[in-house]
């Protein structure tokens, strides 16, 4: 049942690209320590709302000192505060988050406390498309709001995750990579500057985007290295870990099954029902 609707997410990704011309950005990168990991996290997620709201624009004050990368961390601050208005914080985004808010969109009215969050879709006007009220522009996956949960992890009063559960609340959320150009090497993968696209569940429970059967090297081969990963923890509840996440050598490799943790067989994803059945 998971992996049918890790298909049907899988499926309305492709509709997604088919309807705006690129996969969404999965935000893993915004929270890095790493400031060129940042940078390309927030550039990404810029250029993709260049893309899907042409007429959406960005008001900021440029200064004279201002750097290139300066600029762009003031345009995504920019993009956070219209979406912090309605009292959700992108700033805060993840990788599990991506697909609610990609797919599925915000609420159509304020959210209220204990309640569930319901997707409608984006505001139907393509020059403030961050707001509640209607019309709506629909939604690409119809989530359960019984199955998303949503917080506020830093007690600001805004939310800070929105995340689906297949499986409810008591197991990990599903997650989502999107390949993106490393430029470092100009190849699209899952890292940047050696490091993997990750979601922490917690410290010793990580998701990681993963290779192939291939060889380990400074040019590793990835699983669907020009598209995205979708990941669901499995039976286990568990994604995998502890892991080494700037170490390339430990990153763990699809069919060879090497460096796998115990949590990695089960795990669910769009391009293997559960990793432990092609291990050969």
């Amino acid at each position: 049942a998971i992996y049918t609707q890790i298909k049907q997410l899988e499926a309305a990704l492709m509709e997604y690209k088919n309807q705006f011309g690129e996969f969404p950005p999965d935000f893993w990168g915004l929270h890095s320590s790493d400031p060129v990991v940042v940078t390309q996290a927030e550039q990404e997620v810029l250029r993709h709302l260049r893309r899907r709201w042409p007429r959406y624009q960005l008001r900021i004050t440029v200064e004279p000192t201002d750097t290139p990368d300066k600029i762009i961390d003031k345009q995504f601050k920019a993009f956070a505060d219209d979406v912090r208005a309605l009292g959700i914080d992108p700033e805060r985004f993840d990788a599990a988050t991506a697909l609610v808010f990609w797919l599925g969109g915000l609420p159509a009215e304020p959210l209220v406390a204990g309640g569930t969050y319901k997707p409608e879709g984006f505001f139907a006007d393509e020059e403030h498309p961050f707001q509640m009220g209607r019309p709506r522009t629909g939604v690409l996956f119809e989530f359960d709001p019984k199955k998303i949960g949503y917080g506020d992890v830093d007690d600001d009063g805004r939310v800070d995750f929105i995340r689906y559960y297949p499986e409810g609340m008591s197991a990990p959320p599903v997650v989502y990579f999107r390949a993106k150009k490393d430029p470092a090497t100009g190849r699209s993968g899952y890292a940047v500057n050696g490091v993997i696209a990750h979601f922490e569940q917690t410290v010793d429970d990580v998701a990681v985007a993963y290779l192939d059967g291939g060889t380990v090297s400074a040019t590793p081969a990835w699983r669907n290295p020009e598209t995205f990963q979708i990941i669901h923890a499995g039976l286990d509840g568990t994604f995998g870990g502890p892991r080494e996440l700037n170490n390339p050598a430990t990153w763990p490799v699809t069919i060879t099954g090497d460096q796998f943790t115990q949590g990695d067989y089960d795990n669910i994803t769009n391009f293997a029902s559960r990793l432990e059945s092609e291990i050969e």
